[in-house]
């Protein structure tokens, strides 16, 4: 898919243009962006950055930052520039890469976008391959007058307080969506404030590209839980107190989850911290069968599995209500809105790990009689 990218040009301000290559001031120049997308994709980009002089990608807390061959100055003045206009760069890993070529976006502990820059055409062409989560591009050194001033962004003050990361996991084929708008998919790093409540959702993700988003890939949770990260002290007066409830609280290695206010406090100086959302706390596997046999017969879920599969699998959002549909040879005989809930204990495979799944059959009576009521409208069509 390829979006070509208009670049805002007229932006008047005291530093209107950038130096000539070569001749940097000491002081790093604040740049406008002119564009700035919150994509969170892996389907991949092509931009056109003719006539930018800088331009950044992000992925999680990894930035890989672009500038022409011949510009002059060390990795570090680069960096600082970019991280000059965007805030969200300054506690990220960044690493630099000029002229033509290919690099990846530096990331230890999660998802990586690989970035080639290449001339097309005469024009210069930034390619994104994997999940990134924004693109940023500066501005250009020359200014076209036709454009309209863009106004001046508001700079977002730095939020106060003792600041920490922690590793944000998910299950398979799920993500966890803050209400910031950043996803996690599993592994990334998130940055946040001691103390702080932060507000999220357990997600399933479109199975054909891996993706959770708002415009039909994946599903978001009905739940709101909120996440907040204490110190161990904090941490095991909490956990002494839950324990007189465990009605109401399940108290683990590193974090405490509140099961009616759904909040889960973690302990940010245990040596392995990080978002646990496990299953029977914040999703369930669900199985899908037919009565007598599940040949021929297939279960979907828009946006998440839009190929029915036979004997599905799938991990879902707990507390959530899901439409499920039924097919017969890939023709829809039936549909459900399927609660997803705890496992009681119950069901049909004896196994040690029975309270990690719930199973759900489609009744073969109703998938028969709607599948004949598909084949006589069929019939009755022609």
């Amino acid at each position: 898919m390829k979006k070509a990218l208009v670049l805002v040009l007229a932006l008047i301000m005291a530093f209107a243009a950038l130096p000539v290559v070569g001749a940097y001031a000491d002081e790093v120049p604040a740049i406008e962006y002119s564009e700035h997308f919150t994509i969170n994709s892996d389907t991949g980009y092509d931009y056109d950055i003719t006539g930018a002089s800088i331009a950044w990608v992000k992925q999680a807390n990894g930035t890989l930052v672009w500038v022409p061959a011949d510009d002059a100055r060390s990795d570090a003045e680069i960096i600082a520039q970019a991280q000059a206009a965007d805030n969200s760069l300054k506690k990220d890993e960044n690493a630099v890469l000029k002229g033509f070529g290919s690099a990846q976006t530096p990331n230890k502990n999660g998802a990586k976008a690989t970035v080639t820059v290449s001339e097309t055409d005469g024009k210069i062409i930034l390619s994104i391959d994997g999940k990134y989560s924004h693109c940023v591009m500066g501005i250009s050194d020359t200014v076209e007058p036709d454009q309209p001033e863009v106004p001046d962004q508001p700079e977002v003050p730095e939020e106060e307080g003792e600041k920490a990361n922690i590793r944000i996991d998910a299950p398979l084929k799920m993500a966890v969506a803050f209400e910031d708008g950043t996803v996690y998919y599993g592994g990334e790093m998130k940055e946040v404030i001691v103390g702080k409540e932060y507000a999220f959702q357990m997600c399933s993700v479109n199975w054909e590209n891996g993706v959770y988003d708002e415009n039909g890939n994946g599903i978001a949770g009905t739940v709101v839980y909120r996440m907040v990260v204490v110190h161990r002290d904090e941490f095991n007066e909490l956990a002494a107190a839950a324990k007189e409830d465990p009605e109401r609280y399940t108290v683990k290695g590193i974090d405490i989850i509140d099961n009616v206010e759904k909040k889960i406090i973690v302990n940010i100086d245990a040596k392995d911290t990080h978002l646990e959302t496990d299953v029977n706390n914040f999703f369930m596997a669900y199985r899908f069968h037919f009565e007598g046999q599940d040949y021929n017969k297939q279960t979907g879920i828009a946006q998440v599995v839009n190929t029915p599969l036979e004997s599905l699998s799938v991990n879902l959002p707990l507390g959530s209500t899901i439409t499920c549909d039924a097919y017969k040879n890939y023709e829809k005989v039936d549909t459900a809105d399927v609660f997803v809930a705890n496992n009681s204990g119950e069901g049909v495979y004896e196994d040690e790990y029975l309270t990690s799944v719930n199973d759900f059959t489609w009744g073969e009576k109703l998938v028969a009689e709607a599948f004949e009521a598909v084949a006589e409208r069929i019939e009755y069509a022609k």
